[in-house]
């Protein structure tokens, strides 16, 4: 395998009668809950070696490595003209964004005056960052989403 092309949602294709639909892990998990909004949907790329572009939502995770945000659409053109090692992780994470810091010093033991950083959140590895206005975006396996809404949803009930 020279690829990881199975993370990619833009490169599902119709086949025998199915047709791929985007859905989210965490649709579940997330009914009926307020104060949490699903970004798991957004195109995310990493990218490795160069600087991200000024035209896409960056998140630096180390001096040599960043997650790129975007519209899901745009995910294969970015793939094809972004310099570096570029590799689709959008069906790979899922992510949430918060807007309550009480309810984020529960969740992490991150210093949130230094973000964005890589650690746990709800005891499982995550990317954080904050885009401004107390808001925070949470990154983290798809496949723990459940779990990490799971302890959301119970904190944000206890700080009620």
């Amino acid at each position: 395998m020279t690829e990881l092309a199975f993370l990619s949602p833009g490169a599902a294709r119709a086949h025998d009668g199915l047709a791929p639909r985007q859905a989210s892990p965490l649709a579940r998990a997330l009914a009926g809950s307020s104060g949490i909004r699903d970004l798991s949907l957004l195109g995310k790329i990493e990218l490795r070696g160069v600087d991200p572009p000024a035209l896409v939502e960056a998140i630096r995770i180390t001096p040599d490595r960043a997650l790129l945000l975007c519209e899901p659409e745009r995910c294969a053109e970015l793939l094809e003209t972004l310099p570096g090692f570029a590799v689709d992780m959008t069906g790979a994470f899922a992510g949430i964004e918060l807007e309550d810091e009480a309810l984020m010093r529960r969740l992490t033991d991150l210093d949130l005056s230094r973000l964005p950083a890589a650690g746990k959140v709800a005891g499982v590895p995550a990317i954080v960052a904050s885009p401004g206005g107390g808001r925070f975006r949470v990154f983290f396996p798809q496949e723990l989403g459940h779990s990490v809404v799971e302890t959301v949803r119970d904190l944000q009930q206890g700080l009620a």
